[in-house]
């Protein structure tokens, strides 16, 4: 399958105004698909750590590398340089696997106060994750939440930073309403987290969405 788009996710925990200096600095650098100041993340799972963080999106990785070298990072040094993931975007005509909610097979909603959810961590049980993932998908179509970055299979590049995680994924929610009822659903709350509980680490928070 041909490459159709790329993602740069970073996140920082400099002070506030040097995040908000580096926004200004950037602009037009790729664009704008999630962004979020650190008191605007929402942290889903337990031990979450918010962080200043900006969702970029380019043509493909060639570029979104491109941009990434004209990043002023040293911006953002302090108090450690900044985490800066690549990675690739689903193409537009989704992924080979039909029950993976993507904008290619998911019924468009209307956008009010869309969020982007970003999970990322490591699992050792490939069954139950597959049970998992049986559970949370059909929940996700019928939220019209689609995925917009999906990788289990370690093609995520650390451009800055640490990362030590084998599961990256980003899922477009049309609204932080649909994102918590998911979330804090009985089905979800009672059956899908109990079954990574032991076998695995992970992360998701949510962030505003910026663009479609």
């Amino acid at each position: 399958m041909a490459e159709t788009g790329a993602y740069l996710i970073l996140r920082s925990h400099a002070p506030d105004s040097r995040f908000r200096s580096f926004r200004e600095a950037i602009a037009g650098h790729g664009t704008v698909k999630g962004a979020a100041r650190l008191h605007e993340v929402e942290a889903l799972e337990p031990g979450s750590v918010p962080a200043h963080t900006l969702v970029l999106g380019f043509a493909d990785r060639d570029a979104a590398r491109r941009a990434y070298a004209e990043l002023p990072l040293d911006m953002l040094a302090a108090p450690a340089a900044p985490l800066v993931l690549l990675t690739s975007a689903v193409p537009p005509e989704g992924l080979d696997d039909p029950a993976i909610p993507t904008r290619a097979n998911v019924e468009p909603a209307a956008d009010d106060d869309p969020v982007l959810m970003l999970i990322e961590g490591s699992a050792s049980d490939q069954d139950k994750m597959d049970i998992y993932r049986g559970i949370i998908l059909p929940m996700m179509f019928e939220r019209h939440a689609y995925y917009t970055a999906f990788e289990l299979g370690g093609d995520v590049k650390i451009l800055s930073g640490s990362w030590d995680e084998a599961i990256f994924a980003i899922s477009r929610w049309p609204s932080r309403d649909a994102a918590r009822d998911f979330w804090l659903s009985e089905r979800y709350q009672s059956e899908g987290i109990l079954l990574r509980l032991d076998i695995g680490r992970f992360e998701v928070v949510l962030v505003p969405a910026c663009d479609g």
